[in-house]
């Protein structure tokens, strides 16, 4: 296996939490921002290590998430895209790609979001919102401003990133040659307004990956909080400011819109046949009372999975990540009182967060599958 990976020289990641990383899959980072500014961390004994090991062809622990990846899936981790967009050269490290998420602030408290990843849910659950105030924020400032002339992407995500004010600052750096992927869940409120937005209408190589589910009252049962009149003008924004190329739908897989996809892909077509970019459902982890995998299509019974199945053989379009979900369905084990457990867990989620209309109402096949023992 060949272990050189350009992002030890090309890569900048900072996490909500302030962890600084190479990559979007590393292990543990190699620092944090809140606690040593970013020039220690890139001259600390563990990054030295880390390119040390990979500039002599060797394997590091840092990288197993792309070392795991590739014994199965050769050429689709982030070590091979990597790679593949900014090649090794001498060694000097340029920042090529920077994705830096400034805090966790959102709108929206997603079902299967968390605490980590949401500060609405913080508030649902009566905890402290943490600040963005890093304290060696300047520095990471520092090195962006030492670099702008090397970036040639960034990644905007967050929280949500037309939230995140620091944003602001980033853009008034960076060259606008670059280009941007904004990972965004689409129901920023006056987005004609939104000054980050607006500064984005400044760099013509940006991207919109909307993260949104499903449509209609189902979109607003699972991104509590959102407004489905809010994302659809929002959509119809973006397409006249970037362009329909320039905007990409980006669901995440779950049992809430497995048999429901061709609902989802009449509005793509409706949006002006904007592309569809599926994304893979994570657990919700969480305090034992919070956490659950019960949205998560796999191991629920048999006629939930065949259903599940039909719903993409009919959809007819070629897409990997549905083929790939398809033949895994087809594998897969149901897990003892899976259904009821997700019943249980949605009555409970209810009365944390009361939805317009409840679970039953709106997904009343699913229902009747979920509670079908069999």
């Amino acid at each position: 296996m060949n272990y050189q990976c350009s992002a030890v020289d090309t890569g900048l990641f900072v996490s909500v939490d302030g962890i600084v990383g190479l990559c979007c899959s590393g292990y543990q980072g190699i620092g944090n921002i809140r606690k040593q500014p970013i020039q220690e961390i890139f001259s600390s004994e563990k990054f030295i290590e880390i390119k040390n090991n990979l500039s002599q062809n060797q394997p590091h622990t840092y990288c197993q998430g792309c070392y795991n990846i590739e014994r199965t899936a050769p050429g689709s981790s982030q070590k091979s895209s990597f790679n593949d967009q900014f090649p090794i050269t001498d060694g000097t490290r340029k920042i090529k790609l920077a994705d830096i998420r400034w805090s966790n602030v959102c709108n929206l408290s997603c079902r299967y979001c968390n605490i980590n990843d949401s500060s609405e849910w913080r508030k649902i659950r009566g905890l402290p919102i943490e600040t963005v105030n890093k304290d060696y924020i300047e520095s990471l400032f520092e090195e962006i401003e030492r670099n702008k002339d090397n970036i040639e992407c960034l990644y905007l995500l967050g929280g949500e990133p037309l939230m995140q004010k620091y944003n602001e600052r980033l853009l008034t750096i960076l060259n606008k040659s670059v280009k941007i992927d904004v990972l965004t869940n689409g129901s920023v409120a006056n987005l004609s307004k939104n000054r980050i937005y607006n500064l984005l209408k400044e760099f013509p190589n940006t991207y919109w990956n909307l993260s949104f589910d499903n449509v209609s009252d189902r979109f607003e049962y699972v991104r509590a909080g959102g407004n489905w009149n809010v994302l659809c003008d929002n959509i119809v924004t973006m397409r006249k400011d970037f362009g329909a190329n320039n905007v990409t739908f980006h669901p995440v897989y779950t049992v809430w819109n497995a048999l429901n996809l061709k609902e989802y892909y009449d509005f793509a077509e409706q949006m002006g046949n904007l592309r569809v970019n599926w994304q893979l459902g994570l657990a919700k982890i969480d305090e034992p009372e919070y956490a659950s995998n019960g949205f998560l299509t796999f191991g629920h019974n048999s006629k939930i999975i065949n259903r599940a199945i039909e719903e993409i053989d009919q959809l007819g379009v070629q897409d990997y990540f549905l083929d790939g979900v398809k033949q895994s369905l087809k594998n897969d084990t149901p897990e003892p009182d899976k259904g009821k457990n997700f019943l249980t867990w949605l009555e409970k989620m209810e009365t944390l967060i009361p939805p317009k209309y409840t679970f039953k109402e709106l997904w009343p096949e699913l229902n009747t599958l979920l509670t079908d023992n069999e």
